[in-house]
């Protein structure tokens, strides 16, 4: 069965309307997401490589993990089964931190992918440990990178077109050099 979702109206407020994955994003109707940014030891930020077979943004790099939160469901337990489910290893409530709430619109696949979406943004740590057991979900996640916030700067100033933009999000990333 397909994913359901709540739907918001465009202050981010829920109107009571459950809908079907494709047909928010047919519709562009708006919903909620998380997006989940993990740092290692040494203060470096995961990125997955997003699958080279994904509908939207194939081969880019993009958060952590990040998924939709489906109707009925919390935010952060949305956030720890997307660790789950596109990492591969798991985390508790404790382990994320609330950051801030984004408002996102585009339109992609020549308007075919409509998607209006708030979203939570959320930061964690990832041990040594949990590294070695990393596990790309198929047809989701191809593979795994970090980089320093100096790192990524560099790339997002040379080479943009290969990150999925989140432009309030590297904001953040950018300040914990």
């Amino acid at each position: 069965m397909e994913e359901q979702i709540d739907i918001l109206d465009s202050d981010g407020k829920k109107t009571g309307m459950v809908c079907g994955r494709s047909e928010v994003h047919r519709r562009g109707l708006w919903h909620r997401t998380v997006h989940i940014w993990l740092f290692d030891e040494c203060g470096r930020i995961l990125f997955q490589l997003r699958a080279h077979d994904k509908l939207n943004n194939p081969n880019l790099y993009d958060t952590s993990c990040a998924g939709h939160i489906s109707a009925g469901d919390s935010s952060l337990d949305s956030a720890i089964r997307e660790i789950r489910e596109e990492l591969g290893i798991s985390k508790n409530p404790a382990d994320l931190i609330y950051l801030f709430e984004s408002k996102h619109e585009s339109v992609l696949n020549g308007g075919t992918y409509l998607d209006n979406e708030y979203y939570d943004v959320y930061r964690g740590n990832i041990s040594e440990e949990e590294k070695k057991q990393l596990i790309p979900q198929p047809h989701e996640v191809d593979g795994f990178c970090f980089f320093s916030p100096q790192e990524l700067e560099r790339m997002l100033r040379t080479n943009p077109q290969k990150f999925v933009s989140h432009p309030k999000d590297f904001s953040y990333l950018l300040q914990t050099k």
